[in-house]
């Protein structure tokens, strides 16, 4: 099964691939109206919810087959001026050491696009009153891009629910499959949370009390490393810590190789998350082939592994978790490991919700649940900032 999943992540398999997952799904759609118009994987759900949330993981599921490529052009596209390109300075260049050159041979920092939520912010209009949300966008760190097709609708969430005035989500680079010189694994994405990071700090002179990071899913595990960095590194660096952070669905070990835990989950059946797309994303990010056999090469790095080792920060963290979502009980187990190390951490759960609800509310029929989660962040931002 390997062998045939490996090639249909090629031409012409892919388009067979895909017109045969499109029409097996649709001939079991009649059958999926009929089951949830009775029974649905949620006793909150509606018809709708129970419905959309089984296309969704077939969705997933064939994408995480077929490897669907997610172009990173350098260039403005729909976005027009609230998209930006971040260059590399050469002055930064002693800000990434340890874990940001793990892979030093083929992973070094590069220039990056990114998009501004609502308007662009420019270095004349960082004043006092500018709070901005740096957020690192989700995609197992195989898809997704910040643009506002992928993450306007959390970005206009976050910026209509809580005091920020501006977000910014970096394009960074996506790690793909099959693995070599360009292939971007870990760090290349820390590597770029750093670079935009820095931008904010350096370009745009916006003092870190005035910037928040977020991150949802495996941008969330992204988050994570970065605030792990800076404490390990950020004095010596002179990197400052950032105000808060808001960690939504936090994809705390994206280095499991054994699958098998999504199957035997209870939370698989009122999920959307399948096999295939984490087995995607861990061997893509560790930089392996599949299939791979016991951890992967970086599943004992605490910088790709947050759930390897607990550490101490004085940024405060917010952590939501949706309650029927696969990776419920990894959030509590880290959350429970990041309290015990003298963290602030608050926890909030929106019960009845799939993983990163913000990725998919708008066609799963949760806009309510998401923009409850945007304003329970946005009353917790406004207690932490007094």
């Amino acid at each position: 099964m390997t062998l045939l999943t490996n090639l249909f992540a090629y031409q012409p398999f892919k388009a067979l691939y895909v017109f045969g997952a499109v029409f097996l799904n649709l001939s079991k759609l009649p059958l999926w109206i009929l089951k949830y118009a009775f029974i649905r994987q949620h006793p909150t759900w509606s018809f709708r919810q129970a419905l959309m949330l089984r296309v969704t993981k077939a969705f997933i599921s064939t994408v995480s087959v077929i490897r669907m490529h997610t172009p990173l052009p350098l260039t403005p596209g729909k976005e027009g001026e609230r998209f930006i390109v971040i260059k590399k300075r050469d002055s930064d260049a002693t800000k990434f050491k340890g874990p940001m050159l793990a892979n030093a041979s083929t992973v070094q920092p590069v220039d990056i696009g990114a998009t501004w939520y609502p308007k662009p912010l420019t270095a004349a209009e960082a004043t006092s009153d500018v709070r901005v949300i740096l957020h690192i966008h989700g995609g197992a760190y195989v898809i997704g891009d910040g643009r506002t097709e992928a993450t306007g609708y959390l970005a206009n969430s976050l910026a209509k629910h809580t005091p920020a005035t501006h977000i910014l989500s970096p394009q960074y680079r996506l790690s793909t499959l099959p693995a070599g010189p360009h292939s971007n694994p870990f760090p290349a994405a820390l590597q770029d949370a750093l670079t935009s990071y820095l931008y904010l700090l350096h370009e745009l002179h916006i003092p870190a009390s005035q910037i928040v990071l977020s991150g949802d899913s495996a941008g969330a595990n992204c988050a994570i490393a970065l605030l792990r960095y800076i404490v390990e590194y950020g004095a010596e660096l002179d990197i400052p810590h950032p105000s808060s952070a808001l960690l939504w669905s936090p994809w705390v070990n994206p280095t499991d190789a054994d699958i098998s835990y999504v199957y035997t989950n209870a939370h698989y059946a009122t999920d959307y998350i399948v096999p295939s797309f984490t087995s995607w994303g861990v061997c893509a990010f560790a930089g392996q082939n599949p299939p791979l056999e016991g951890p992967s090469r970086i599943a004992s790095n605490p910088y790709a592994n947050a759930k390897l080792k607990g550490f101490k920060t004085p940024v405060p963290l917010f952590v939501n978790v949706g309650g029927a979502e696969v990776l419920y009980y990894d959030n509590q187990e880290w959350v429970a490991m990041m309290r015990k190390e003298g963290n602030e951490v608050e926890l909030d759960v929106t019960e009845g919700v799939c993983h990163d609800l913000f990725m998919v509310a708008g066609l799963v029929g949760m806009e309510g649940a998401a923009r409850e989660m945007a304003k329970n962040a946005g009353e917790w931002l406004k207690r932490v900032g007094k």
